[in-house]
């Protein structure tokens, strides 16, 4: 049985005679009737009902004929899905939200080029106020991105975890403590994190979660990165979570990194989009997982 078997009975069946079928195809008729008739052998049985108003599939047709479909939509979508693999363009765009923990783009990196030396990786630095909005719309095709993330547009599989840290200003009460629970922190002013920020990350930096849905206190001007928002913390006395390696590399002094216990998570993942049905970004979010899971054992 091949290919062209399924073909040729799919025709017949939808249009419900062999002279439509072979001019449909730009066969002969006689050689169109002679491989229906060699299909029926190697099944062993009657496809169609021949009449001379034309022919109806039997049981045993109406059978095949979903089968048919099914295998022609699949080899459809094999030669589709092979077209776009070639076509894909031999550069990688890769979004990132340093600092990435243990530096683990570095490894990710160097494998990915060793398994696909033809691809040419491109970065692009991807920070508030919407680490995850360059990949959504399409301007890199894979990210290193921290929660959250859009899960209902994005695959994200984390790779590194990371406590949650909390800014304190130098002199503030917290500062010399090692770590602080949430619930201590709960009534504490914080940075106006302003409205080009996504409401999604705004809930993950100012905690309303903890609070029954209310934001906490906001002191000065709406801010929108990471610089803003540590300088809002130094100036306006202010303490706001953050990623703990946010805290410990931010290039603003004046504040103390402690670390937020039962804080919001803070891990990093690789994401790409949902949408996305090519083989490049998939293949690398599948080798990121492998190298950083081998880097933990």
């Amino acid at each position: 049985m091949e290919l062209r078997h399924f073909k040729y009975f799919t025709a017949v069946a939808e249009q419900g005679g062999f002279t439509k079928a072979a001019n449909m195809l730009f066969v002969s008729q006689p050689t169109l009737s002679q491989q229906i008739r060699a299909l029926e052998r190697e099944l062993g049985v009657s496809l169609f009902l021949r009449a001379p108003d034309g022919v109806r599939l039997t049981a045993a047709g109406e059978v095949f004929h979903g089968h048919a479909e099914a295998v022609l939509r699949m080899v459809d979508e094999a030669a589709r899905a092979t077209r776009r693999a070639g076509a894909e363009p031999n550069t990688l765009r890769i979004g990132w939200s340093p600092p990435i923990p243990r530096a683990l783009h570095v490894p990710i990196a160097s494998a990915f080029s060793a398994v696909y030396p033809q691809v040419r990786l491109s970065w692009q630095e991807t920070t508030l106020p919407d680490p995850e909005g360059p990949l959504l719309d399409g301007d890199v095709d894979v990210a290193l991105l921290r929660l959250p993330v859009d899960v209902e547009r994005v695959l994200w599989e984390p790779i590194a975890d990371e406590p949650c840290g909390l800014a304190v200003p130098d002199g503030h009460p917290l500062a010399e403590l090692e770590s602080v629970g949430v619930t201590e922190i709960l009534d504490e002013p914080m940075p106006n994190v302003g409205d080009a920020v996504p409401e999604s990350m705004k809930r993950w930096w100012l905690l309303p979660g903890s609070r029954n849905g209310e934001y906490p206190k906001a002191v000065g001007e709406p801010v929108a990165t990471v610089t803003e928002l540590a300088l809002s913390v130094v100036l306006n006395g202010v303490v706001c979570p953050a990623p703990y390696l946010y805290v410990k590399t931010a290039a603003v002094h004046g504040f103390h990194a402690v670390e937020l216990r039962d804080g919001p998570c803070s891990s990093t993942g690789v994401a790409r989009r949902r949408d996305d049905r090519r083989a490049l970004p998939r293949l690398f979010c599948e080798l990121a997982a492998r190298v950083t899971a081998e880097l933990r054992t």
